[in-house]
């Protein structure tokens, strides 16, 4: 009974901790709020049934985005997901909203990219994680993760050029 009392009041912490780096994550990577919601608690059931053990916060971090990610890509690819029909525009109205315009319009290009620019864009400037935390997280290398950075900003700046790039 002690032991699974202090399960639950670490998977609290961690959930406390953590809840928007793996909400965010998911859906931003799937576009969905109710497929954000399955793998956000999948994420977290993982964790308590696993009860991982992690040097330092770092490892924690990188278990729960690799997780989260997994757990994206098993969703993406469920027979559900590949034979129903969505809605292209479902993702962009269900997007966190920002105090301005400009922020919002910024934040829906983002949800446009592909995942494989996505994830490093929304890791990078949304969870202020290094180019080496995005590599070991996501199983790349820093060199890989720096090169999709750059790509998916120069998609950005052509798709938001009239806006704000002049």
């Amino acid at each position: 009974m002690a032991d699974e009392l202090t399960l639950m009041t670490g998977l609290e912490q961690v959930m406390n901790r953590y809840k928007q780096t793996v909400y965010g994550l998911a859906l931003s990577h799937l576009n969905s709020r109710t497929d954000a919601d399955d793998v956000f608690q999948e994420v977290f059931l993982l964790y308590y049934t696993k009860a991982p053990q992690f040097d330092n916060e770092n490892a924690l971090k990188a278990w729960l985005v690799r997780t989260t990610l997994n757990l994206c890509k098993r969703s993406n690819s469920s027979i559900w997901n590949t034979r129903v029909d969505k809605d292209p525009d479902a993702g962009t109205e269900l997007a966190v909203s920002f105090s301005s315009q400009t922020e919002n319009e910024i934040y829906a290009a983002v949800l446009s990219l592909e995942p494989k620019y996505r994830v490093p864009v929304y890791l990078f400037y949304f969870e202020d994680m290094s180019a080496h935390e995005i590599a070991k997280a996501t199983n790349s290398t820093a060199a890989a993760v720096m090169m999709r950075l750059s790509r998916a900003r120069k998609i950005l700046r052509k798709r938001l050029e009239g806006d704000y790039f002049g």
